[in-house]
């Protein structure tokens, strides 16, 4: 009755990575969770038109497309990226319209029920408003202003590169040795990758490179010795990770707070998760918990209390490791499985999941 999906689910590691907009790709990837959930019952339900077929195919298409945007976030450089951000902006303003515009293609020839998922699913892609980050939005002012000087071969471009360079490297958290031995090694690798047309980018990477050589160790070793660069921007980076949310500055600092944050408790159980995952509606329980939930046959939202268009979950691996990384930094030990507070047998378990 329900399933494990699989083909969206990705690694703790694979979130962290990402560089730079990460609150972008977050956002985004949000919502290719949300259609992709949708997707098999969409496609179950066989829109019988020309256009429903191809909305179908397009959202296929467009999920893809929005994934390797979010890997080109995580494998490109930081300064090339803080460069690019209006770029990266534009294009997650075209992955969310194409998602809505398909969505509405469609929700007219699936079942009620889905239709009112998709419709729900519609009006929030609506309100979203994609925004760079404010800092990395600096960066790649400071980095223009920076390229402009050289390009027009000014006596002051290497007068102010190292003071523009420093900036743009504090602003993007390349505040270590190893952050800028990262970003050299991204750096090549893209020149290694650059058309033989592509000019313009080969030597904005060239400069990006001879400048990081040149001032990066310097930079990065003042840095340290001017105070706990390093300790802020691990808070910053691991408290931008949490899932949908805008942070302002009182929330930047929730990985150092002795309480749990409200996300990391299942709504269930209002205890620590220790395996969350995503059902249809787009709200993360702890594993067993929603499971339990199904099995005495229940098909709604427990949150919403909204009828599911299918019982699917997927794993919500950026929650697991941000509630690992809180409950390491606490020194704590990891929250229990629930099944096992429970008393249960693995038995049990397997029971409750072939449950349907």
């Amino acid at each position: 009755m329900w399933s494990d999906s699989a083909e969206v689910s990705e690694t703790p590691s694979s979130y962290c990575a990402i560089k730079v907009h990460h609150l972008m790709c977050m956002e985004l990837f949000q919502f290719i969770t949300r259609v992709s959930v949708l997707l098999p019952a969409i496609e179950a339900a066989r829109p019988g038109c020309s256009s429903g077929r191809e909305a179908l195919c397009r959202l296929n298409i467009e999920i893809d497309k929005a994934k390797t945007l979010r890997q080109h976030c995580t494998e490109s450089s930081k300064l090339y990226l803080a460069l690019t951000g209006d770029s990266i902006l534009s294009r997650c303003e075209k992955s969310r319209n194409l998602f809505k515009q398909s969505l509405s293609q469609v929700q007219n020839q699936v079942p009620v029920s889905l239709a009112a998922e998709i419709s729900q699913l519609i009006a929030e892609l609506r309100g979203v408003v994609f925004s760079l980050d404010p800092s990395e939005e600096e960066a790649g002012k400071v980095l223009k202003e920076l390229l402009r000087r050289y390009v027009n071969t000014t006596d002051s471009a290497e007068e102010h590169a190292f003071e523009e360079i420093q900036v743009a490297m504090r602003k993007l958290h390349i505040t270590s040795l190893k952050a800028l031995s990262i970003e050299k090694g991204s750096i090549k690798k893209l020149l290694d990758r650059v058309g033989v047309g592509e000019t313009s980018k080969r030597r904005i990477l060239s400069i990006f490179l001879k400048l990081l050589n040149k001032h990066g160790k310097s930079i990065v070793t003042e840095q340290t010795q001017n105070g706990s660069l390093q300790q802020e921007d691990s808070y910053q980076c691991e408290a931008n990770s949490r899932l949908g949310c805008q942070l302002d500055d009182t929330e930047v600092d929730i990985l150092r707070s002795s309480l749990p944050p409200d996300e990391f408790k299942c709504p269930l159980s209002l205890r620590l998760m220790y395996e969350p995952v995503v059902i249809a509606s787009g709200r993360t329980y702890e594993r067993f918990r929603i499971l339990k939930w199904f099995a005495e046959g229940n098909d709604t939202c427990p949150t919403t209390r909204r009828k599911l268009a299918n019982l699917s979950l997927i794993p919500n691996h950026t929650m697991k490791d941000l509630i690992s990384r809180w409950v390491q930094h606490m020194e704590l030990a990891f929250p229990t499985p629930a099944w096992r507070l429970q008393g249960l047998t693995c038995w049990n378990l397997v029971l409750i999941r072939s449950l349907a």
